[in-house]
């Protein structure tokens, strides 16, 4: 088994916490270390509280990257702001290339940077030009349980948007049904979901007795979600997504909508159930649960609990995660583990909080 030394970049935020935490406990990692410039030297566990006495160590202003030279598997994880890590990738790939890194780096990006397939779409998507998009081809896409084959053995992975992991998880066991026509998607996300420094929309005080929709029908992770579609091929779907803003703290809950196809025959809750199931086989953090899926069942835990219902051809799919864990560092650190070739559940099989 590899011996994993790790860097995480941009370490202070709630992501760089939940990454902390999770490495910290994984069996094949033998060193740990994060940057943050606005805590150099400060403790972890004086910004990540839930760490004291966990997780050693102290935030670094700059990375030390001779230290990963000797690791038999050096590995880099990204929290860095959108377009930091773009910015920055040429510089640092030269770096890297002079330490004799590149062929045995791997390096995890979180943030949206590299999850589009094309400098076109990300340009469409976020209103202005891609850093670096001679970059993008280099990345895979990191929804494990679509892109699983690909991860084998990848260097350089891009995670998924929480609310896009939750949407395709919901979509992928019918993607290639043809005919879905409108695919409607809601979701409702708790306010870590907006990072660690407070904003008007995730203040306690303007959040915690509201409830409200935000960019809708435009929020930029609709475009994950349509490339997985079109790969599909999907034919002549038609995709909308209205995100809404919770008085939670942590949590997804996604409910998508469409209209089973005739074509495709005839649809019950217990069959498409099954389809699901059996779509999802080998996948260890697909739960298929009945009635409704629970926020307090998966809260503190990689799982993603999924639920199907019917009533003649229109088809509801609700999907509750944790957007801090699977819609992120755990996402992120089940891709490591892909990626190396460990079992894909290694310092992840954990219950959720509960009750939270």
């Amino acid at each position: 088994m590899s011996r994993i030394h790790a860097y995480i970049l941009g370490a202070s935020g709630f992501g760089g916490g939940e990454l902390l935490r999770l490495l910290a406990g994984h069996p094949s990692v033998a060193g740990l270390r994060a940057v943050s410039k606005p805590h150099a030297d400060t403790l972890f566990w004086k910004v990540h509280p839930h760490l004291r006495s966990l997780v050693d160590g102290h935030f670094e202003a700059e990375p030390d990257w001779k230290w990963l030279t000797d690791s038999p598997q050096p590995v880099v994880f990204s929290c860095l702001e959108d377009e930091e890590l773009a910015k920055q990738l040429p510089a640092l790939e030269q770096t890297w290339a002079e330490l004799g890194l590149t062929d045995r780096m791997i390096l995890i990006d979180l943030s949206p940077d590299f999850r589009l397939d094309h400098a076109g779409r990300y340009a469409a998507t976020h209103g202005r030009p891609h850093p670096t998009p001679e970059l993008l081809e280099r990345f895979v896409y990191g929804l494990t349980e679509w892109r699983r084959d690909k991860l084998k053995g990848a260097k350089r992975i891009s995670n998924p948007g929480c609310f896009a992991t939750a949407v395709q998880l919901a979509l992928l066991p019918v993607a290639a049904t043809p005919g879905l026509g409108l695919i409607a998607a809601s979701a409702v996300t708790g306010s870590s979901g907006s990072g660690a420094a407070p904003g008007d929309v995730t203040h306690h005080p303007t959040r915690a007795h509201d409830f409200r929709a935000y960019r809708p029908l435009e929020h930029q992770q609709e475009a994950e979600i349509d490339v997985m579609l079109v790969a599909h091929k999907a034919s002549r779907h038609r995709f909308t997504f209205v995100p809404h803003s919770a008085p939670l703290v942590r949590g997804i809950f996604a409910t998508v909508q469409f209209e089973w196809p005739e074509t495709a025959g005839g649809v019950s809750t217990a069959s498409l159930t099954q389809q699901y199931r059996n779509y999802y086989t080998g996948a260890p953090f697909i739960r298929l649960v009945e009635g409704s899926p629970r926020l307090a069942s998966v809260v503190g835990s990689n799982f993603v609990d999924i639920a199907v219902a019917t009533r003649g051809r229109s088809v509801a799919v609700m999907v509750a995660l944790d957007n801090l864990v699977k819609g992120m560092a755990g996402q992120a650190v089940q891709n490591l583990n892909v990626a190396l070739g460990l079992p894909e559940d290694t310092a992840l099989r954990q219950a959720a909080c509960y009750p939270c």
